[in-house]
């Protein structure tokens, strides 16, 4: 991918997520925020215990996220390293870069699998 930003030839969940820390660090944090109400939401409306439950677990995690991707203390690769060190924090964080990129779906798919690989 070329550009100023570009993209390794296979990236990892992290090149994807420091891509947009780097690239929209505050259009990042917001989309993680509205990622996060939307999981809140369906934690509220849905009667099923377990699916509330895993949406309380996914807002939870972009909120994990947002707090990284907003640490001044940390350069852009430790922002990315901490997100990627949980699984459903790297998930819901790729899932809103690949979406802020436009990154098609095998793409995202790639790297999510790999994440195990590229801890």
């Amino acid at each position: 991918m070329t550009g100023i930003y570009p993209l390794p030839e296979n990236p990892t969940s992290a090149d994807i997520i420091r891509r947009s820390i780097v690239a929209h660090p505050s259009l990042f944090r917001e989309a993680l925020i509205n990622q996060a109400a939307m999981h809140d939401d369906y934690s509220q409306l849905t009667i099923n215990a377990r699916a509330a439950q895993g949406a309380d677990a996914s807002k939870l995690a972009c909120l994990r996220a947002y707090d990284f991707v907003g640490c001044d203390n940390l350069t852009d690769d430790e922002r990315a390293a901490e997100i990627c060190k949980d699984c459903g924090t790297m998930v819901v964080a790729l899932n809103v870069a690949c979406k802020l990129q436009c990154l098609p779906a095998h793409i995202r798919t790639a790297a999510a699998v790999s994440w195990e690989d590229s801890k």
